[in-house]
């Protein structure tokens, strides 16, 4: 690192962030044309930055890249069609949980007890690791085509969930849950395992009702 510069991939961060709040909070609308250069000026953060938090909005369903036009505000889920998604999540990832008990292997849940000592950690990246530990179960029910749909639900509200890093009290609570899911995993009793993972998507639906709350200074629903 050279003088107090922050390194790119925190820049990136920022970046991603102020734009991402600019789109939540109504500043950029859907349809707006997200230049880099005007975005460079806005949010006095180089090109290199801005084009990786422009490609991370796009993943995250936030921004669109449209061929011969750019990136593009995308028109974010409603609180209504939310409501329904997490209805959805909450049955086929239960259901997913409990068809992995069939088959999943020693291997996974060393992988899954890793991902929960790196989540106890707080890392930033919390939730990319609490991504990667659903998925870990979902591939294990060995079930591509149901598993393909709950990673679609999933990244259908990506940009809500990714609209804050979590709050402290919100980590801890999704480690104790990650830590229950596990061990109702290993017992092998497929109730626990579906209360435990429906659980989890209701307290993922909680964070996005607070952060309305307190981002939009609006009632989610």
């Amino acid at each position: 690192m050279v003088g107090n510069k922050p390194p790119t991939s925190m820049k990136s961060l920022m970046a991603y962030e102020k734009i991402r709040d600019m789109i939540l909070k109504g500043q950029k609308l859907p349809g707006t044309r997200l230049i880099i250069a005007d975005l460079e000026t806005e949010l006095e953060i180089g090109k290199g930055p801005i084009r990786e938090a422009l490609m991370r909005l796009d993943r995250s369903g936030l921004v669109q890249n449209i061929p011969y036009k750019g990136a593009v505000v995308a028109t974010p889920p409603t609180p209504r069609e939310i409501l329904y998604i997490y209805e959805l999540r909450k049955e086929l990832e239960s259901m997913l949980a409990v068809a992995a008990l069939d088959s999943i292997a020693g291997k996974d849940i060393a992988e899954l007890e890793k991902l929960h000592d790196l989540m106890l950690a707080m890392p930033h990246d919390h939730y990319q690791c609490d991504i990667d530990f659903h998925f870990c179960i979902y591939r294990a029910a060995n079930l591509p085509h149901l598993y393909n749909i709950a990673k679609a639900y999933i990244f259908s509200v990506e940009s809500v969930l990714n609209v804050y890093r979590r709050k402290k009290g919100h980590i801890i609570k999704f480690n104790a849950e990650h830590y229950d899911i596990i061990q109702a995993l290993k017992s092998g009793d497929r109730e626990k395992v579906r209360k435990a993972m429906a659980q989890n998507i209701e307290s993922g639906l909680a964070i996005i009702r607070e952060t309305y709350d307190d981002l939009l200074q609006q009632p989610f629903d």
